[in-house]
Order: C-alpha cells, then structure tokens, then sequence
C-alpha cells in the first residue's frame, strides 16, 4: 500500500509541475504577444505622424502653387521681369474637358493598341545533316 500512496505522490508531483510549466508558458505567450502589440502601436503611431507630416508639406505646396499660378501674380512677375506677355485672346484659347495625362498617353500610345489583325511574317529555315 505505501508503495501505490508513493506512486500517487510521484504522478501528483509530475502533474503539478507540468501544469507549472504549461501555465508558464501560456503567460509568458501573452507578455510577449502583448509585447508585439506595443511595437505595432508604437510604429503606428509614427507612421501616423509621418502621414500628417506629409499631408502637411503637400498642403503648403499646394498652397504655394495656386499662389504662383494667381493671375495677378504672374501679372506682376511679367512687368517685373519685363517679359512682355500679354494675355491670350479668348477666340484663340479652347478648353479641353479630359484629363491632360491620359490625353497624352493616348496620343503617344496611339500605334500600340490597335483592332487590326497583326501582319504575319513568313521565313524559311535551312537545316544542317
């Protein structure tokens, strides 16, 4: 009989110390999942700065562009630098609704994309013995 009470024991010990172990590692599992969380907030948090950062300059470029392009100012850029500009008349001007780019690239790519069949090339071939 001492002999099944020390078996018992023994096997109550392993248990206890595997339940020891695995709930170790479940918390340590969760310190360093919570870990890996604080990083991704962290770099979160500095891509977040780095966007509005970036919204910023492009707004004060913007904002400098319109300033450069009012017609008041290029009226006042054309007299200091004497270039001698004059307005266009408004029968000489016209205005064009597509997007400049894709206008552009239509043209430029005009011959690439075409319905006609494609021309085929006949050629011999000699062979050696």
């Amino acid at each position: 009989m001492k002999k099944d009470t020390q078996a018992f024991v023994n096997q109550l010990l392993v248990y206890t110390l595997v339940m020891f172990c695995f709930s170790g590692s479940i918390g340590m599992g969760t310190v360093w999942m919570r870990h890996q969380i604080s990083l991704s907030a962290n770099q979160a948090k500095v891509l977040d700065a780095r966007l509005v950062e970036i919204e910023r300059q492009i707004n004060e470029t913007r904002a400098a562009i319109e300033r450069a392009q009012d017609p008041s100012m290029l009226k006042l850029l054309n007299d200091q630098w004497q270039l001698g500009l004059v307005p266009p008349e408004p029968k000489k001007t016209a205005t064009i609704d597509v997007d400049p780019v894709m206008r552009l690239a239509a043209k430029h790519n005009r011959g690439l994309f075409t319905d006609s069949p494609v021309s085929t090339v006949s050629f011999q071939v000699a062979l050696r013995r």
